[in-house]
């Protein structure tokens, strides 16, 4: 899917990671999956089985977002904006497999690299 988060940061670059910039993406980001979720979840009957877990990720992606905006709040730092991905249409059932799939094969990738990026700006607060 085009429209999901690109990590194009090398380890050097997020060796460097500042904490206004790092938590602006990370919010942006997790953001952008909560809409792409909420898509996925509408997507119909082809992917009913999947529906509680489905649910349980946006609860938890939903948490994770609330947190980082709090720390921003507390840290002064301004809120990014709502991002408007623009999303395909649902199209045949196994497009909607296909689409979860890389969905979900990019955010367990985003959250690997969201974890290193949250332990390296901790260390700088």
């Amino acid at each position: 899917m085009d429209t999901l988060p690109v990590l194009s940061m090398s380890a050097v670059e997020l060796a460097n990671i500042q904490v206004p910039g790092g938590l602006a993406r990370l919010s942006a980001d997790l953001q952008n999956y909560q809409k792409h979720l909420e898509w996925l979840r509408r997507a119909g009957p082809v992917l009913r089985p999947l529906e509680p877990d489905l649910g349980a990720l946006h609860a938890r992606l939903e948490r994770l977002v609330k947190r980082l905006e709090h720390l921003m709040s507390k840290l002064n730092l301004p809120r990014p904006s709502d991002p408007l991905p623009t999303l395909p249409s649902h199209g045949t059932h196994w497009a909607v497999v296909q689409a979860g799939h890389a969905l979900f094969h990019s955010l367990h990738l985003y959250l690997d690299w969201a974890a290193r990026a949250l332990v390296l700006i901790r260390n700088k607060l």
